[in-house]
């Protein structure tokens, strides 16, 4: 009686190449000729993906504490100028306050010809008619 086998255990399969060559570092060597610059030895590929990576995460750091100390900036400059508002309607709201009491107002409305009433206030009284 035969065996029964499955057909992908009698193939075996090609095994696959291994890459060797970063592709950062392919695209460098292509535009900028780094072996030229480091003297013709062999470049350290494995490291430079990595440290790449690196760089990058630097200089989002680096742009975002920039960033930062930029709002601040704004920040400060924001909160002074609500201040010197602040303190400008604080003065403001003193002087209408001051202008609308009646010793202020008398001298002001005597020049018009309207006079200050020296009598008592009177109660009006109403009868209820019930």
């Amino acid at each position: 009686m035969a065996i029964n086998v499955l057909k992908a255990q009698n193939q075996k399969r090609a095994p696959r190449p291994i890459r060797t060559n970063s592709r950062v570092l392919t695209w460098l060597g292509q535009w900028f000729h780094i072996e030229k610059w480091i003297g013709g030895r062999e470049f350290p590929v494995r490291y430079l993906d990595g440290t790449l990576y690196l760089l990058l995460l630097g200089l989002i750091v680096v742009f975002f504490r920039i960033n930062a100390e930029r709002q601040m900036r704004q920040l400060r400059k924001a909160t002074e100028e609500v201040n010197n508002y602040r303190a400008a309607y604080t003065i403001l709201k003193a002087n209408y306050m001051k202008m609308g009491k009646q010793s202020e107002l008398a001298p002001k409305v005597a020049k018009m010809g309207l006079l200050e009433s020296r009598q008592t206030p009177q109660r009006i009284q109403v009868k209820s008619t019930k």
